[in-house]
């Protein structure tokens, strides 16, 4: 089977991880029958993704899936909760070689530019994945780390003050928060930031040039974290170079998707690799994560929140399209998707773009933002205006109106909020 694979990962670190999984869980001794774990490499994961595979929903079976040595409290384990879509938490077991791992997939880029930073963390503390991460991750180099609190970013007086305090040269956060952080700190804290670590959200090139235009003296890190893998890869963007995500630790099997309109989105599987001798809390081949890698030339230029993805019957909105769109108009500074997927009740799927404005609203932009997705995704166009088989809107409202009375079913990166039932 067709398919690209990523990832300078060791073959009998792979066959040890496999070996370890399959006798210690019932769910990978069940994927791997018939396959000889000594012989297996990263081209048989790629040819057998329609059966050594797990998926997001997979993970809530913690009796088939977590190992005998977790659920037996064989050995120290912390488990991190992540909120999923079904009302239900995920719960993911780490262990002491988990955070090792951790330390190895940053350890490429950490030691290079953290070294002397201080850091300012806008990120849930532990034990979230993010403050997992953060301080594993970031320990490999010497860094002073401070824990911001999460409300400082609604409390402009505090926050300011608090960076002065600590005098920061780094900031560390989601995407979308580091966005807002680079339009409204002042200029001389501004400044002062050398070294910008963001994720969990589509970074697109319109988006970029913002935060590196407003922190003038910054390189970013555009790191692919999840709860389920860790650090699984990175990109570093300045003002000018992008490279290529790479990967460290993580087998990335990426499979082009089946619509010839979206040829360049490729689905990602991800595999965790550990050493000899190690144990995982979570065992991962082929985790069909559900977000989308961008292709070109064999590498990955972007990655796409499988949730930031909405369909408008035979058509794909891709969240990074409609972030390159917003962020070209400097008095948008926020937006987000309301979502009313196909149902009996729904006949149509519809979709209402709304977008939030700082100062006096820009003339017509609710006509010009349409226009540009449709020049953007001719599907979109045809679904809506020829087909008329679903509906597209685009509202503009004041920036602190955009996320009021919102449905309760937020995507990962609190883009696009689903009405109705997650199916």
């Amino acid at each position: 089977m067709t398919g690209i694979v990523l990832g300078d990962i060791d073959t009998n670190d792979l066959r040890y991880t496999a070996e370890k999984a399959c006798g210690t869980t019932e769910f990978w001794k069940e994927k791997f029958m018939g396959t000889n774990i000594d012989e297996l490499t990263p081209n048989s994961l790629l040819s057998a993704t329609d059966k050594v595979f797990i998926t997001p929903h997979d993970l809530y079976n913690a009796d088939k899936l977590w190992p005998t040595y977790i659920k037996n409290l064989e050995i120290f384990h912390g488990v991190m909760r992540t909120s999923g879509t079904t009302g239900d938490p995920k719960r993911v077991p780490f262990t002491h070689d988990d955070k090792k791992r951790y330390r190895r997939q940053a350890r490429s880029w950490a030691l290079e530019y953290l070294e002397g930073s201080i850091m300012a963390s806008f990120t849930a503390p532990l034990p979230s994945s993010s403050g997992v991460f953060a301080i594993e991750g970031f320990s490999g180099a010497n860094i002073r780390y401070h824990q911001i609190p999460i409300q400082y970013l609604r409390m402009r007086d505090a926050l300011i003050k608090e960076l002065r305090g600590i005098k920061a040269t780094g900031i560390f956060g989601l995407t979308a928060a580091v966005y807002n952080l680079s339009l409204t700190l002042p200029e001389d804290i501004r400044n002062d930031i050398q070294l910008i670590i963001m994720g969990g959200e589509t970074l697109t090139k319109e988006l970029a040039k913002v935060v590196l235009d407003n922190f003038p003296n910054a390189v970013i890190f555009d790191v692919f974290a999840n709860t389920e893998d860790g650090l699984t890869g990175y990109r570093l963007i300045t003002k000018k170079k992008v490279t290529p995500f790479t990967f460290s630790d993580s087998l990335i099997v990426l499979k082009q998707t089946k619509d010839e309109e979206y040829k360049e989105y490729h689905e990602i599987y991800i595999t965790k690799v550990m050493k000899e001798g190690e144990l995982t809390g979570l065992p991962l081949f082929n985790y069909k994560i559900g977000d989308l890698a961008k292709v070109v030339d064999g590498k990955i230029v972007n990655v796409i929140r499988e949730k930031d993805t909405i369909s408008l019957a035979g058509a794909k909105l891709h969240i990074d399209q409609v972030m390159d769109i917003v962020h070209r108009y400097p008095s948008l500074i926020d937006f987000v998707v309301i979502y009313h997927p196909l149902s009996p009740e729904n006949p149509k799927p519809k979709a209402t773009i709304r977008v939030g404005y700082m100062g006096e609203k820009p003339a017509g932009v609710e006509d010009e933002i349409r226009e540009l997705i449709y020049e953007a995704n001719n599907p979109v166009r045809y679904e809506v205006e020829e087909a008329k088989s679903s509906e597209l809107r685009i509202e503009a409202a004041p920036a602190k109106e955009v996320r009021k009375n919102l449905p309760q079913k937020p995507s990962k990166t609190k883009r696009i909020f689903i009405v109705g039932k997650d199916i």
